[in-house]
């Protein structure tokens, strides 16, 4: 990393450079993506395998955890895998309306009846509850 600041030091891109190896994810990912690509675009000549490492490099750490796993060979498959993990990590925090549980759907709990007297039971006939 020090070699590529190095490099860009004494260059008019330099600050924009700069923004965009201090970037850090924020928000969600279509923004950090939008925020990454409007600096990158202004940034010349840093190799497919240094702009991945960067990109990479400015994620949330859970996600860019998950992204150098799969070791992508260029910054679309980067992007499109950081995506993927966004999506998978705001699926498993807002859990499905249904219970899963041993790989099957089970029903949610209904209450249990309870039984009514003999008396209770003429009452809510009188009301018409029955």
């Amino acid at each position: 990393m020090e070699e590529m600041i190095a490099q860009y030091e004494d260059t008019k891109s330099n600050t924009f450079f700069s923004q965009l190896i201090n970037l850090k994810q924020k928000g969600s990912m279509a923004e950090h993506i939008e925020d990454f690509q409007k600096l990158n675009i202004r940034v010349n000549d840093i190799p497919e395998e240094h702009n991945i490492d960067i990109f990479i490099g400015t994620l949330k750490d859970n996600i860019q955890y998950e992204v150098r796993l799969w070791e992508p060979d260029s910054l679309e498959k980067a992007l499109k895998l950081a995506r993927k993990f966004e999506s998978k990590i705001m699926a498993t925090r807002y859990p499905a309306t249904h219970n899963y549980k041993y790989g099957c759907v089970v029903a949610p709990s209904l209450p249990h009846p309870t039984r009514l007297t003999p008396q209770q039971l003429e009452e809510k006939r009188a009301k018409g509850l029955c």
